[in-house]
């Protein structure tokens, strides 16, 4: 059966993402204004750094924007509200020589974050597991993470060591920590404590 062409309107998608991006952005930072009343998994604060800058609250900050993101696109997302079927399978497998499960997260994560590519990920790179968590995709996220970046540091009066795109692993790492904390089954849920 032909479509009416009149029926459609066509869709600038660089418009669409930015204001896609904006809403999860204004949604993060509202979260994280109001973070005291928010509880967030050890993994979170996982003693290994990331990035090299020498100013660990920016690797912290936006470790908290990753984790924040995936709640917003949860919120906001139908298709974001599945878990990622290969969690629990990786968690399970960084378990096995880990001391307890938050440690194993939080191994888990790092490696996750190391590997995704600091560009925008294709779909198709198996590195790029942004792409392999339901919701709005892997540029989408490229972008939020990007925006993140961007806010966590203006007005910084001295710069971050190498590059700042590299500070999308800690905004990776954080994301992953939610998509492990959200898939692990009720009984094997990651502790929380206050943050």
């Amino acid at each position: 059966m032909p479509t009416d062409p009149g029926r459609y309107v066509p869709v600038n998608t660089s418009v669409l993402l930015q204001t896609l991006v904006e809403a999860v952005h204004e949604q993060v930072e509202e979260r994280r204004a109001t973070r005291a009343l928010i509880q967030t998994p050890p993994a979170l604060d996982a003693d290994h750094v990331l990035v090299g800058d020498n100013d660990p609250a920016i690797e912290r900050a936006l470790r908290v924007c990753g984790y924040l993101a995936r709640v917003v696109e949860v919120d906001l997302f139908e298709p974001a509200q599945a878990h990622a079927p290969w969690v629990v399978e990786r968690v399970t497998a960084a378990s096995a020589g880990a001391e307890d499960q938050a440690e194993a997260v939080a191994a888990l994560c790092g490696e996750l974050a190391r590997a995704e590519p600091i560009g925008k990920p294709s779909p198709d790179d198996p590195q790029a597991m942004s792409w392999q968590v339901p919701g709005p995709g892997g540029h989408v996220r490229h972008h939020v993470a990007r925006r993140a970046i961007e806010e966590v540091l203006r007005g910084r009066e001295t710069p971050v060591e190498g590059d700042p795109a590299d500070l999308k692993r800690a905004w990776m790492y954080g994301f992953f920590v939610r998509t492990c904390e959200e898939a692990l089954p009720h009984e094997a849920a990651l502790p929380s404590r206050d943050g």
